[in-house]
């Protein structure tokens, strides 16, 4: 029989602690990953923040490969381009390749002994991206220092829903096939 609380002495009349999960009316599954919502329902905490998707070592080879990824939860994708260069004599255009699509040319081309630092952003909603780049310096092989200059931007667009995309990859080389020498490349996935 239920019990009628009512009047000022009510609140006495429950103890702390004593009403279980299952005396509560609450649709959904209670869990380590859920909350009790405002109006009685047991929810996943809306996704946000940064995922480190991988890394793509630019130290060998003609392109690196990120496979496995799903972009179905995701707003933006982050490449932080860390010192990449190649080791052909001629300047070269950085690419990025995303879901398959062909590589896209970024930003400005880096001459032989010089490398592409900057970050790419792809917005996944839109499917546009944009990318500052300095690619005029040399790499900083020890200690610590800050080189500046360069004045590559680059933006595109590309016509393809990446957000439906729940097993895919991103992909980074040089135009013409040539061989890296140095860098590195950091994905993230931000919601």
């Amino acid at each position: 029989m239920a019990t009628t609380i009512n009047g000022s002495t009510g609140v006495s009349l429950i103890q702390d602690g004593v009403i279980a999960l299952a005396d509560l009316s609450a649709t959904g599954t209670a869990s380590s990953s859920t909350f009790l919502r405002g109006d009685n329902a047991w929810a996943t905490p809306a996704g946000g923040g940064v995922t480190h998707l991988g890394t793509m070592t630019t130290t060998s080879g003609t392109s690196q490969t990120i496979t496995g990824l799903d972009f179905t939860d995701l707003n933006l994708l982050i490449f932080v381009v860390a010192q990449v260069s190649h080791s052909d004599g001629t300047s070269r255009k950085l690419s990025i390749g995303v879901a398959g699509g062909a590589n896209l040319a970024i930003g400005d081309v880096v001459a032989a002994g010089n490398c592409s630092i900057g970050l790419y952003t792809l917005d996944l909603r839109s499917n546009t991206g944009y990318f500052p780049q300095s690619p005029g310096n040399a790499p900083i092989t020890s200690g610590s220092d800050f080189v500046g200059g360069g004045t590559g931007h680059a933006r595109y667009l590309i016509g393809t829903n990446l957000r439906a995309s729940s097993s895919t990859s991103v992909t980074v080389a040089f135009e013409g096939g040539v061989t890296f020498d140095n860098g590195k490349v950091e994905v993230y996935g931000l919601k």
